[in-house]
């Protein structure tokens, strides 16, 4: 089994987000990726959360979408790629009735990790999902919750130049 990469950019417009959904599935049946249900579910949501979150809050025309699958290792990553400064942030408590802000949420709790890149001229927002036969992800209460950096940028951020 092989390592499997591929990038394309999309127009930054809301049938982004069905199109790339539709696009990255099709990559992973491409590369004969191992798919349960549970793990198509997962994809799709958090690929509609990140182009999503794109789509609605960066600037500039397009979107870039990074697809990257490694069946070896039972992971797959999907970032996207946009030409806004401005970093996510993870509100600890949605208001209730609010119709949006749940997606980094939803993210966090279905990603093995998940992060934002800082780069010149915008930034990489990534998820890593577990492929089926993956080991289980830690019980929450295994490790020592992680507190998002000065700033507000989600737990398992990082920011570079």
């Amino acid at each position: 089994m092989s390592v499997h990469r591929r990038w394309f950019s999309l127009p930054r417009e809301p049938a982004t987000v069905a199109a790339g959904r539709r696009r990255v599935r099709d990559l992973l049946t491409t590369w004969n990726t191992p798919l349960d249900e549970d793990t198509r579910f997962t994809l799709d949501l958090v690929t509609s959360e990140l182009l999503g979150n794109a789509v609605r809050h960066a600037s500039g025309d397009a979107v870039t979408v990074g697809v990257h699958a490694d069946p070896l290792h039972h992971r797959a990553v999907i970032e996207v790629y946009d030409s806004s400064p401005v970093l996510p942030t993870t509100p600890a408590h949605p208001d209730e009735d609010a119709e949006s802000g749940r997606g980094l949420l939803l993210i966090a709790e279905l990603a093995l990790a998940h992060g934002v890149v800082r780069k010149r001229g915008g930034k990489w927002v990534w998820a890593e999902i577990a492929l089926p036969g993956a080991a289980a992800r830690p019980a929450p209460g295994d490790h020592p919750p992680r507190q998002a950096p000065h700033g507000g940028v989600t737990p398992r951020a990082m920011t570079c130049q």
